[in-house]
């Protein structure tokens, strides 16, 4: 008799960033799962009845990973980018990943670059890429060339934010759109050109179709939904890590010398939508997510 189970037969509590869109998906395919507050004080009671507790993000999973150990669940961590590079900073972050990873039965990497990060650290891998529970669209690009860019407040250093501010004023005919952030008034008056637009938190589905393309010049990255979704919608993407799919570019002259040969182009990146079904579509990331968990359980 065959008594492995399936991913419908267990329950799988998840916590930290990026999983409440990931409960949603598995929720409304009828998967048994719960979300997590972060917190560093974990209640047993909430993970009584759940057999894998997944934590994405190191940094905010950590207790949560302790207590389920505790309680002799299965354990998983997906590391998503930022947190590989907080846990290589300084002796207390090394320290608490070097204690702390004992608790993890399997971790997972949002890409090969951050596979290799926590090789460095001694810490296997498996690559899962992240998946996009949207439909790909063949949105026609705008008659106005748009460049879309992301990042978070008070991290603007990261997210190349002056990089960008430089190599718009070398392409004012080129509409410059930001997203990510709070108070976009401050933005406005900060950076006064007149291509520059700060919009903060919007619905995105007012935004895909005033760009052609998104840049990303970061100093450190995993592998951003925000590239993920762009495929889907069969915009371009510029970025300086070599990721699947994009236009890798080191120097903003080489940014410059890249927007100016698409300005001319009206295809929609037809490449970038074949990645996404063949790699990112929410299917293919269930069905490794599914053996990840299974393998667990079942070995």
């Amino acid at each position: 008799m065959d008594n492995r189970k399936s991913l419908k037969d267990i329950k799988i509590s998840l916590v930290g960033a990026h999983t409440g869109s990931l409960n949603e998906a598995l929720r409304k395919r009828e998967y048994n799962t719960s979300l997590l507050p972060i917190t560093h004080f974990p209640s047993f009671k909430k993970i009584k009845d759940s057999d894998i507790v997944l934590g994405s993000y190191f940094q905010s999973a950590w207790p949560w990973f302790v207590v389920a150990k505790l309680k002799r669940k299965k354990t998983i961590c997906h590391w998503i980018g930022s947190d590989s590079i907080l846990s290589m900073q300084n002796w207390k972050r090394k320290l608490q990943t070097k204690i702390f990873t004992k608790f993890i039965d399997k971790h997972i990497a949002v890409s090969e670059r951050i596979r290799e990060e926590l090789d460095g650290m001694n810490i296997q891998s498996t690559v899962l890429f992240h998946g996009s529970d949207i439909e790909p669209e063949e949105i026609d690009l705008p008659k106005k060339f748009g460049v879309l860019v992301y990042f978070i407040e008070g991290r603007e250093k990261l997210y190349g934010v002056d990089r960008i501010i430089e190599i718009s004023k070398k392409l004012l005919d080129v509409e410059f759109y930001f997203i990510g952030h709070f108070e976009p008034s401050r933005y406005t008056k900060l950076y006064s050109q007149e291509n520059l637009h700060f919009l903060g938190f919007v619905d995105m589905k007012q935004v895909w179709e005033k760009i052609s393309i998104i840049v990303r010049m970061t100093e450190h990255d995993g592998f951003p939904k925000i590239i993920v979704e762009a495929y889907s919608k069969g915009r371009y993407v510029i970025h300086n890590y070599p990721l699947p799919g994009v236009i890798l570019c080191q120097t903003d002259q080489e940014v410059i010398s890249e927007l100016n040969k698409l300005k001319s182009t009206n295809s929609i990146n037809k490449e970038g939508i074949r990645i996404f079904n063949e790699q990112f579509n929410y299917n293919e990331f269930l069905e490794k997510f599914e053996s990840i968990c299974l393998s667990l359980l079942n070995d």
